[in-house]
């Protein structure tokens, strides 16, 4: 089967494509293509994300990312998969379908002009591009549609949507709805991101597993379960045992970067700081809150965190009589250092007592936050510590994107929900 994602949830534009299958009841998968439009740099005027700002640039940017990743799929050989020795042989025709790669839509000028009247009214921007848009009147060699529905943001959701709806209507294939935290679970599984359509099967997940979801909206502790061993178009059972009570940890990345006087997305520029401090040995000449870290239960909280730099930077400036805002190099260094210090020991503390409380034989990491290095050398240390197996992502992996929503949208299986819509606040076991 060969699954199309679409990844909207924020402000990253995404589109992928991979093609999976079944080898002696083992869940294989290739990636043909992942592609990824940032608008960090359009939101950085604003210290975050502007969802209506958002909403505008997916449906400028959807139709033309399509195209270019149906090229991809134009060029990549033909294949048929044939099990030979319990190991995969790549033949280059395609024997699949004995059909060509695309087939002209008689009806698309029809189908297209009902769009004016269902969609156009909230995406008129969108709605014109695929109107336009004459290389959508040829089917591609693709058999599902899969697109987030939440969480997120519900004017960028719905743009995604809304294309996926169209794009099914086009071409006569299923949506499969994909809840964007089951993303970066399952992400974490792929053994690389490449797009060189090589076949792949997904890393051993010793059950029950526990995911730690670290995002720009999410800080969340989960238990995964499953009830087969085997990954075939299956879905794994999710139990939130922990979430943040206010600001997710990447929201608290970006209000610290703000005060610092940093740019958007402020996670990156923290962790430089931070990692500067180490090496030159500076230090910050006070001592940040381990929010929540004694707390006895799982759930987690950063606003007090964030308000807490706030005053430290406040105190700084009184000291140095400072009338534009001017805080030293130093000072800079020694406070991002403190913070990301406090981010990693409480999460990791929270992550040890998950650990113990559920029993789980692996850990799996996932969402923006999880590029943090010191985060990621730590989570390393505290499995190697617990003798279990860490699921790291890609750099790729770890943020945003739409190779995610199709990997998860082919476990999950067929859609069997005959509407689909966007949910801001979804979560993980609903």
């Amino acid at each position: 089967m060969i699954i199309l994602g679409i990844e909207t949830s924020c402000d990253e534009t995404a589109l992928a494509i991979i093609e999976t299958c079944d080898n002696n009841g083992i869940f294989e998968c290739r990636v043909i293509s992942s592609l990824i439009h940032s608008q960090a740099e359009l939101h950085s005027a604003y210290g975050g994300v502007f969802p209506t700002l958002a909403k505008r640039e997916h449906e400028k940017n959807l139709v033309p990312l399509l195209e270019k990743i149906l090229e991809k799929l134009k060029v990549d050989k033909k294949i048929s998969v044939t099990i030979q020795d319990s190991r995969f042989k790549i033949q280059e025709e395609d024997t699949r379908t004995n059909t060509p790669t695309t087939e002209k839509i008689g009806n698309f000028n029809e189908i297209t002009a009902s769009f004016k009247t269902e969609f156009a009214e909230q995406n008129s921007d969108l709605v014109a591009s695929v109107v336009n848009a004459q290389f959508l009147a040829y089917k591609p060699n693709i058999d599902a549609i899969a697109v987030t529905e939440g969480p997120g943001l519900e004017p960028a959701l719905w743009t995604g949507i809304v294309f996926a709806k169209m794009l099914s209507r086009l071409w006569n294939i299923p949506v499969i709805p994909v809840n964007h935290m089951e993303g970066h679970v399952v992400g974490s599984l792929l053994e690389s991101d490449v797009a060189n359509c090589e076949w792949q099967k997904l890393k051993t997940l010793p059950m029950p597993a526990l995911a730690l979801l670290i995002s720009g909206g999410h800080t969340e502790l989960v238990k995964v379960e499953t009830s087969s061993n085997k990954l075939v178009a299956q879905k794994f059972h999710y139990t939130i045992i922990g979430q943040t009570k206010d600001d997710a940890v990447g929201e608290a990345f970006d209000k610290v970067a703000r005060l610092l006087g940093l740019p958007y997305p402020g996670g990156p520029h923290i962790s430089k700081l931070a990692q500067s401090a180490r090496e030159q040995g500076i230090k910050s000449i006070l001592k940040l809150p381990r929010p929540m870290i004694n707390s006895g239960d799982l759930n987690f909280s950063f606003s007090g965190l964030k308000t807490a730099v706030l005053y430290a930077v406040k105190d700084e400036e009184k000291s140095t009589n400072s009338k534009d805002n001017f805080l030293s190099d130093e000072f800079k260094k020694g406070l991002a250092r403190e913070f990301e210090d406090s981010v990693t020991e409480t999460l990791d503390a929270k992550l040890r007592k998950a650990i113990e409380e559920t029993g789980a034989q692996s850990v799996i990491i996932g969402g923006g936050v999880s590029a943090n290095s010191m985060l990621r050398a730590q989570f390393q240390k505290t499995a190697t510590e617990y003798g279990i197996g860490l699921y790291l992502p890609s750099q790729h992996i770890s943020g945003d994107n739409a190779l995610m929503i199709a990997l998860a949208g082919a476990l999950s299986g067929p859609n069997t929900s005959k509407e689909i819509r966007a949910h801001g606040t979804k979560r993980l076991g609903n």
